[in-house]
């Protein structure tokens, strides 16, 4: 079939993280670059494209959903499932109804290829696919204000809960002067805050045959010209080194802003999980990062249930979280993946107790997030306006550069850019400001 005669309607419905987001946007853009129309209503489509997840099981049955989903919606289309669930689990996935095509990470800048049905041997060298060994980039960012890049893929850690590394096990990183041209154009696009992702986004460059190293990304991106800021996507605690932390701290585009994981506040635990430092190093770091910047935002990740936790275990997460308080705290269960050295541990906790322990934590997290927020409360924030709450209220909503979520009144003419907002009341769920026109 012609499609550029005839071309075909895709939908792209993304799961994870935001890696899987901008390898979305990539898969995007090559399609519509090779004559494929992007439909907005996903009961129109001819082709669905899921672009999957497999973290947790919860990920997995959603990704088998979706397949259901799509298929009932029009049973005459094609289902693409892509992305990191089929890399493991591609026949359980071929063998839904209608799906058409299974394509795995290093296949995704190949989608067109895939679907005009060029064969594999071909793909490489068509008009539609990258050069070998280029990187793909991005142009814009569909429906958002902020651009992720991503800059580096595959996991170099082992946590024993985790099945990423089993399906993006090679390091890889965009090498600098490409990173620098994309997030050139996407700020010349009007984007105001740049996102750096990555699987291992500390261990950028460690594979690359030059000396560079993390910092030296932030430090060409500093250089750029224009009115944007740059936010880190998550980085674990090894890689937050002093050279980090000096540059975030006199930066002037750097967004202070760090998301840190901790998994959990228990050095037995922590060991079981196979996560390189205690408890007591993790608070370290954490002051030595408010040493250099007192208001910086610290989010983490906390994981309950691991097999084997125990009550003691849970309230050393809590104490440490109380020390430590951040910003924002997402909270997660453990989830048993095959394959991974957790899966075969002894002491899974029943799903009352998981339950019970998730709730418990989150009440203390809820409370930690607002004792943060409140020490800005009548103070200036520079907030990116993303959106609108609803069309009823008006209210526009944004995030400032410390990860606060701030909404306030203002017009439409605001949104995509960044203004000063002064924060004015908050509540346990929401904070308000005050659009403070210069």
């Amino acid at each position: 079939m012609n499609f550029q005669s005839n071309p075909q309607r895709f939908y792209i419905h993304t799961l994870g993280c935001k890696v899987n987001q901008y390898e979305s946007q990539v898969m995007r853009e090559i399609l519509l670059k090779a004559g494929f129309n992007e439909c907005l209503s996903k009961e129109k489509a001819d082709i669905y494209v899921i672009n999957t997840c497999t973290v947790t099981h919860h990920a997995d049955r959603e990704s088998r959903y979706l397949v259901g989903a799509f298929h009932r919606a029009n049973p005459q289309a094609k289902i693409v499932v892509a992305g990191c669930y089929v890399e493991k689990n591609a026949d359980e996935v071929s063998s839904l109804p209608g799906v058409a095509h299974i394509v795995r990470n290093e296949e995704k800048t190949g989608i067109a290829d895939i679907l005009n049905g060029l064969p594999a041997a071909k793909q490489r060298g068509s008009k539609h696919s990258l050069p070998e060994g280029d990187e793909p980039a991005i142009t814009g960012f569909n429906g958002r204000t902020k651009a992720f890049v991503k800059i580096q893929d595959g996991c170099e850690n082992r946590c024993s809960y985790c099945k990423v590394p089993l399906v993006r096990s090679v390091l890889r990183s965009k090498p600098l002067d490409k990173v620098v041209e994309e997030v050139k154009g996407l700020v010349s696009h009007g984007f105001k805050e740049i996102i750096l992702a990555g699987i291992c986004l500390g261990a950028w460059g460690k594979e690359l045959s030059s000396s560079e190293i993390f910092t030296d990304i932030l430090e060409a991106l500093e250089k750029i010209d224009g009115d944007f800021r740059i936010r880190l996507s998550s980085i674990e605690p090894k890689y937050v080194t002093d050279e980090l932390i000096d540059f975030i701290a006199g930066s002037k585009k750097m967004c202070r802003h760090l998301h840190i994981p901790l998994q959990s506040g228990d050095d037995e635990i922590l060991r079981r999980m196979n996560r390189p430092y205690t408890s007591s190093e993790y608070c370290s770091l954490i002051e030595k990062l408010r040493s250099s910047m007192k208001e910086i935002a610290v989010s983490t990740d906390v994981m309950v249930g691991f097999p084997g936790e125990t009550d003691a275990n849970f309230r050393n997460t809590l104490n440490l979280l109380k020390q430590i308080s951040p910003a924002r705290t997402h909270i997660f269960t453990f989830s048993k993946r095959d394959g991974t050295e957790a899966s075969k541990m002894a002491g899974t906790l029943d799903e009352e107790t998981a339950r019970r322990r998730y709730y418990a934590l989150k009440t203390v997290v809820i409370m930690l997030s607002y004792l943060y927020c409140v020490k800005f409360l009548h103070r200036k924030l520079d907030v990116l306006v993303e959106t609108k709450r609803d069309k009823d209220s008006g209210l526009l909503t944004g995030y400032s550069d410390n990860y606060i979520k701030v909404l306030f009144e203002g017009d439409d003419t605001l949104m995509r850019t960044i203004v000063p907002v002064t924060i004015e009341e908050m509540t346990l769920s929401y904070v308000w400001g005050r659009y403070a026109a210069v």
